[in-house]
């Protein structure tokens, strides 16, 4: 029974969920889906469902701030995209649609990269609540 117990120990899988190096991929996952879901929003729905469910393991260090910032970022995203649909409806705002959807794809891009190079500098945020 030792025997078995040992081996056991020294097998290890390669995601286990409980280590921090595993959800600091966990949180580079979401960045990719992020910068995928610049063609379609599905990647950026499976990045939220993926931080969502790491949120509560990451409560109380420096990871917790990129998912702030990842679960921000998302919302805002869509809020902006479904604010533009509501301009575009109308002939008259079409301008204005097309300016706010393109000025908020550079900003989703803007904060995906900068939020992947802070965790691939292993570097969390003064302030993960702030729009830039």
């Amino acid at each position: 029974m030792q025997q078995s117990q040992e081996i056991i120990r020294r097998r290890k899988l390669p995601f286990n969920l409980g280590l921090e190096e595993n959800d600091v991929w966990a949180l580079h996952i979401v960045y990719g889906l992020f910068a995928l879901s610049s063609v379609t929003a599905i990647p950026a729905l499976l990045g939220l469902l993926l931080v969502w469910l790491k949120r509560g393991e990451l409560a109380g260090t420096w990871l917790e701030e990129h998912a702030t910032w990842q679960i921000r970022t998302f919302f805002i995203m869509v809020i902006a995209t479904v604010l533009s649909m509501i301009l575009a409806a109308t002939f008259v705002l079409m301008p204005i649609a097309w300016l706010l959807a393109g000025t908020t794809w550079l900003w989703f891009l803007y904060r995906t990269i900068k939020g992947w190079l802070r965790l691939s500098n292993q570097q969390g945020f003064e302030d993960a609540k702030s729009i830039l």
